[in-house]
């Protein structure tokens, strides 16, 4: 069969399996789908760990938990349709919820593993499958890394449309609880509405990050829920605002707490997730060594991108390593219908074959 059929047929094959984050049942069958594949390989050895109900497989050549690469997939999805786990090729691309983040990478990763088994070559490479990265990823990478998983480069094979992604936003998820005094609607006066001085605040906030018209490399903060929970007639006894805040590898997360405390100085401010920027130079060797075989493959210079969405690069890089995402070409991310290129998981795959030739 040929490389583009292979990575067809496994591209379907798991994105057919419904690995929702929050499906412990989903979660363990991609797992354990991936594990069969890698089992039927000469000379793999396989490391399978699970952290609150999230498995994670590690395989590689040996035992050694240090490695100069390590190829990491995360093969969660988002919620979809029941349709959306039946897969389809139509004009070069994998129709199906996660083809495009990331199954196509990840069938793309084992099918170069198998390829490198079964021709006895044994570089130093690892490859990572995880299925938490839609939910913050603390328990697969996040996890990993603290078994002393670690490495000289980390590669995610993100759907970055075979650019360089070498910086990325943080995400801190914020919750501002405001007290108030209840009263009946029609008298308002007796109460304090919390919902004012909530309002108040986030428009101060919002002068300060005003929403972008476009894609903008700055920090963002949007407001993702207003509620007090109350009825018509009431003044409602507190009310709560959520606030999903993107922040650039520049703004310190202690400093924009800060300025919400200032915003919002009598509310009660919890932080719900607070995960690192990813910021990798791209003058590093490691890096280098990428670009270098993505235009020896394409023929053309590698370009780089600073991305708005978090991933588990993040977890690498926040300890010093040089982490990047780079993957496949395709189109609608999380949406209703979401695919992947063909052509470019074919580029994709020969770009990581030709990166990891020089590690053996």
């Amino acid at each position: 069969m040929s490389l583009r059929h292979d990575l067809a047929q496994l591209t379907m094959e798991l994105v057919a399996i419904p690995s929702v984050s929050e499906d412990a049942a989903g979660r363990a069958s991609v797992i354990d789908r991936i594990e069969q594949f890698c089992r039927a390989l000469p000379a793999v050895h396989l490391a399978r760990y699970e952290s609150h109900g999230f498995p994670a497989l590690v395989a590689a050549f040996d035992e050694r938990r240090h490695k100069r690469l390590v190829l990491n997939a995360h093969v969660d999805v988002v919620p979809g349709r029941p349709d959306q786990f039946r897969p389809f090729e139509r004009d070069g691309k994998i129709f199906g919820r996660g083809a495009q983040d990331m199954k196509g990478a990840a069938a793309a990763m084992l099918i170069l593993l198998k390829a490198l088994a079964e021709a006895g070559r044994r570089p130093d490479v690892a490859w990572q499958f995880v299925t938490d990265e839609e939910i913050g990823g603390e328990h697969g990478v996040g996890e990993l890394l603290r078994q002393g998983y670690t490495t000289d480069f980390f590669l995610a094979g993100e759907p970055t449309d075979l650019q360089i992604v070498d910086r990325a936003k943080g995400i801190v998820w914020v919750t501002v609880r405001q007290p108030g005094a209840p009263a009946h609607g029609s008298r308002p006066w007796e109460g304090r509405n919390p919902l004012v001085p909530l309002i108040e605040g986030l428009q101060r906030l919002l002068q300060r990050y005003p929403i972008p018209q476009a894609a903008q490399w700055r920090t963002t903060v949007t407001p993702a829920a207003l509620h007090s929970g109350d009825a018509h007639n009431r003044v409602p006894a507190e009310a709560v605002l959520k606030l999903d805040i993107r922040r650039v590898p520049e703004d310190d997360p202690a400093a924009l707490l800060d300025l919400l405390r200032a915003c919002f100085p009598e509310a009660e401010i919890t932080t719900l997730h607070c995960g690192s920027a990813l910021a990798t130079a791209q003058d590093d060797a490691q890096v280098r060594r990428l670009a270098a075989a993505v235009e020896a493959v394409t023929g053309r210079p590698a370009t780089f991108r600073a991305e708005h969405f978090g991933s588990d690069a993040r977890f690498y890089s926040e300890v010093g390593t040089p982490a990047v995402c780079f993957g496949p070409h395709g189109a609608g991310l999380h949406s209703d219908e979401e695919w992947v290129s063909l052509d470019s998981l074919e580029t994709f795959y020969q770009v990581l074959a030709r990166l990891v030739s020089e590690l053996e």
